[in-house]
């Protein structure tokens, strides 16, 4: 127990000393980021794009939560993209999921989105979402591993900037049901946002996060026998950031999240209806990655979409309930770009319980390729 606290109190401590000088925030992934940015230069132009994702991610678990495991495969998305004018572009293609091991695919789905420029600071994408990482959530509501089990969302997504303001809003609509059906219908809400208190030049920036998730199952028209429920997460907090130029280290940050659980309905089960949770985060951005470590405290606290290893409830078995958790977390990474659209990178975590006196954690390297091709431009009759 002395040993516990000793770890704790040296953790915080250093956060603080941290804090006095210098302050980014969440983890950044925008190396494993597949989505084509919009082109309003390419007016009547066809492209074929190319997504190629291969990944190795061993999980070393040996914790109540969730059981280890090892996700290595690839997941490739062959697709068409048309610029009918400097406002719409189409795309069309296939996603294929294969892991390693299994002689056939594990998914097989076909993609469709349509990308609209509504105004200067709106964007609009019907069908295919920019997704999963993308969102830019917290771990806690939102498990980056997305990317791998579940990596194409369909719906409808808003994506708003201007310079004090960005929002990412969206709805993710992965059970389709019909009159009768026996099956939930199942949908995900979210919206994504920071306000920017300080100007893009200023020498620290200030930005309030906003994070809202609702997870729902159930559906009026449906026979499903089970209560209908729905759950949500919301996020906020304060995240300074200070960049350098030049030097090995390129940026340094502090953030501080505070979550909160809901079970609007009160129908999921648990002996709880809401909960709420602290996330004290520091990044140091260096030339060739990032690290990042944060202490996660919390009391009833449960995400759906979120890793199991922050949750309250077990995902192994139900029956088992932790009311709080106290864990921290580390993340490093390694990026090696290979030309301008290739990207390796090797990464390693770790969770240490400090209730259990427990340490958890994950390796993995992973290759991502998301080339362009021009084909023609086609006249848009």
């Amino acid at each position: 127990m002395r040993l516990k606290r000793s770890v704790l109190k040296l953790f915080l401590f250093t956060l603080f000393l941290l804090t006095c000088f210098c302050s980014f925030a969440q983890f950044n992934r925008d190396w494993s980021y597949t989505y084509a940015e919009f082109k309003d230069d390419a007016k009547e132009n066809l492209y074929f794009r190319f997504e190629g994702n291969s990944f190795m991610k061993n999980n070393e678990y040996y914790n109540k939560f969730i059981q280890g495991y090892t996700l290595i495969g690839y997941s490739v998305q062959p697709s068409l993209m048309y610029y009918v004018n400097s406002k719409l572009r189409l795309k069309a293609g296939v996603h294929l999921l294969k892991y390693d091991g299994v002689s056939e695919f594990t998914e097989v789905l076909p993609v469709y989105s349509a990308h609209v420029v509504l105004s200067d600071h709106l964007d609009m994408i019907i069908g295919s979402l920019k997704g999963d990482v993308q969102h830019k959530l917290i771990e806690p509501i939102f498990d980056p591993e997305n990317q791998y089990t579940r990596p194409v969302e369909s719906g409808l997504q808003f994506l708003f900037k201007n310079e004090n303001f960005r929002a990412d809003i969206w709805v993710d609509w992965d059970q389709f049901i019909s009159d009768g059906d026996t099956i939930p219908e199942k949908f995900t809400s979210g919206l994504s946002s920071e306000y920017f208190l300080t100007k893009s030049d200023a020498d620290i920036k200030v930005t309030i996060p906003f994070q809202f998730l609702i997870r729902h199952v159930g559906g009026q028209i449906s026979d499903y026998s089970e209560e209908s429920t729905t759950e949500a997460n919301v996020v906020t907090g304060v995240k300074l950031e200070k960049k350098w130029e030049d030097g090995f280290i390129r940026s340094a940050g502090f953030s501080n999240y505070i979550a909160f659980y809901k079970d609007l309905p009160g129908s999921a089960g648990y002996d709880f209806t809401s909960g709420k949770a602290l996330y004290p985060v520091m990044n140091f951005t260096y030339k060739y990655g990032e690290f990042m470590t944060g202490y996660w405290y919390a009391k009833n606290f449960i995400a759906p979409q979120g890793s199991s290893l922050f949750q309250s409830v077990s995902n192994r078995d139900e029956s088992y309930y932790q009311e709080k958790r106290n864990l921290l977390n580390t993340k490093f990474s390694y990026v090696k770009n290979i030309g301008k659209q290739a990207r390796f990178t090797a990464m390693f975590e770790s969770y240490y319980d400090l209730d259990s006196n427990s340490l958890d954690y994950v390796y993995g390297v992973y290759l991502m390729f998301t080339p362009n091709f021009f084909i023609k431009n086609i006249p848009f009759d």
